[in-house]
């Protein structure tokens, strides 16, 4: 058997991974190899709370320079694979978090005029940590090594969806058998790595990571997450967190406006948009800071077309037709279209739609057809450009009322 020269810790600055680091700091027992041959790797998205950051460098960032740990900062560099990554720290002593990032999931999804998908796969995660953390132990990473993961005893389910996951990014030798090991700690196995699951093996549970923080440094430890994050449960504590970061919410609030403006359906959280959950809790700093933005940003026009092959999955078309000074101006433009095309102005959360076409909830393929205006942040862009998308358009003729 190969000797473990080193062990990779995947630190999401959450809790479980918390957990683990705190752990092997204090329980020698538990360590898979001496500290000094831990290396700990985070992807920085750019928008995580800030109290993350701020716990983490109050609490942890102290104690791996007390045991000489090597900590890795790394985020993306921009929005092709192509621009690499960005190392923005590699130090046994570490005194910062760069929360900031490089190029930030924000920008990601301001440019293509969305916010990240509650269903499915989390593909953000996939592109803003996974993949930049592979790029670098790839780069970097020289002999044989333990790859820990911080997934608790009670996601197996998370487990199995990063073992598809990973083995698609990088080649650690699984076979298409080899994705339902859900009962049992999965492990990556390639010539150089080998992944394994310390809470797993502990048995520990988010509540018994969250208590053992709690007993040795004496604060709960909050949740790893951005903003806008549309997993956050929205229970008490998280509506607390929005109080406390009404700037942060402000930013997030901006990014689900223009995600609604070019898709009614485009808000946040599953049957609720953030705009509505301010509201209703009384985030008014975050409010005005928000329509202080709003009301400082260009404005643009857009025209907006899908077409559906299935329920849940088109191709769009985003055109942005004219750009303002202001929303007023914006406005103005769109009840001229809306005259020139002797159609009405709707309104869906104070966001104004021409509809010209509307997609169907049953037949497809199906089309829809609008235009709006929002902040001038939106790329004009269609899938595999617009030519082909004109052409499609074109093949998927049907009446337009």
């Amino acid at each position: 058997m190969h000797e473990i020269e080193s062990t990779i810790l995947s630190y999401g600055m959450g809790v479980e991974s918390t957990a683990i680091l705190l752990r092997w700091c204090l329980d020698e027992g538990t360590r898979p190899c001496s500290l000094d041959r831990i290396l700990v790797i985070t992807a920085q998205v750019g928008d995580e709370y800030k109290d993350t950051g701020r716990d983490v460098e109050d609490y942890i960032l102290p104690m791996m320079r007390r045991h000489g740990i090597r900590f890795v900062q790394v985020a993306r560099h921009g929005h092709r694979e192509a621009d690499g990554i960005t190392v923005l720290d590699d130090s046994r002593e570490p005194i910062k978090i760069f929360l900031e990032g490089d190029y930030k999931l924000s920008d990601e999804l301001t440019r293509n005029g969305t916010v990240p998908q509650y269903g499915g796969v989390h593909r953000c995660a996939l592109k803003f940590k996974a993949w930049v953390i592979e790029q670098w132990l790839e780069t970097n990473l020289r002999g044989h090594a333990h790859h820990a993961f911080g997934y608790n005893a009670e996601e197996r389910k998370r487990i199995s969806q990063s073992e598809h996951a990973f083995r698609d990014r990088i080649a650690f030798g699984f076979n298409a058998d080899e994705t339902k090991r859900i009962d049992r700690s999965c492990e990556y196995n390639s010539l150089t790595r080998q992944a394994f699951y310390p809470l797993l093996e502990w048995n520990w549970t988010r509540a018994r990571c969250v208590d053992y923080i709690r007993e040795e440094l004496g604060v709960t430890w909050r949740k790893s997450a951005c903003v806008y994050c549309p997993f956050n449960s929205l229970r008490n504590e998280a509506i607390e967190r929005h109080l406390e970061h009404p700037e942060q919410v402000a930013d997030a609030l901006l990014l689900e406006h223009v995600s609604m403006a070019l898709n009614p359906r485009g808000t946040l959280y599953k049957g609720s948009s953030l705009i509505q959950i301010a509201t209703k809790t009384g985030n008014d700093e975050a409010l005005n800071a928000y329509l202080q933005r709003i009301e400082a940003l260009k404005w643009a026009q857009y025209r907006v077309r899908r077409i559906y092959g299935k329920k849940g999955q088109a191709d769009r078309a985003v055109e942005k037709l004219d750009v303002f000074a202001n929303a007023v101006e914006a406005g103005a433009s769109l009840i001229d279209t809306a005259a020139c095309l002797n159609l009405p102005i709707e309104e869906l959360r104070g966001i104004p739609y021409v509809w010209r076409q509307r997609r169907s909830e049953t037949e497809f393929p199906t089309r829809e057809e609008f235009w709006t205006i929002a902040p001038a942040m939106v790329e004009a862009k269609a899938r595999r450009g617009l030519a082909w998308f004109e052409a499609k358009w074109a093949d998927n003729q049907m009446g337009l009322f």
